[in-house]
């Protein structure tokens, strides 16, 4: 069941992904060091926070590139 919540398989902070990821790989594509593949290769995760200027911008490249809009970003939560 889909429920647009975050998946607990990201790593803790501001970035997410939600159980709408369908595995497309786009935010890999934008953000190779933050964003991995599920164990079984289903979906995407937040391994890794952005440390740094640019990958905050690639990070944020890939919220809004995301076909299903499933990366959450709460920065400025």
């Amino acid at each position: 069941m889909v429920t647009g919540e975050r998946r607990r398989t990201n790593t803790w902070g501001p970035f997410y992904t939600t159980d709408e990821c369908d595995g497309c790989g786009i935010c890999e594509d934008y953000a190779p060091e933050n964003f991995a593949h599920s164990w079984d290769g289903t979906y995407y995760v937040v391994v890794q926070q952005p440390e740094t200027k640019d990958e905050v911008r690639a990070t944020r490249l890939a919220v809004d590139a995301c076909p299903r809009q499933c990366i959450g970003d709460d920065w400025d939560a």
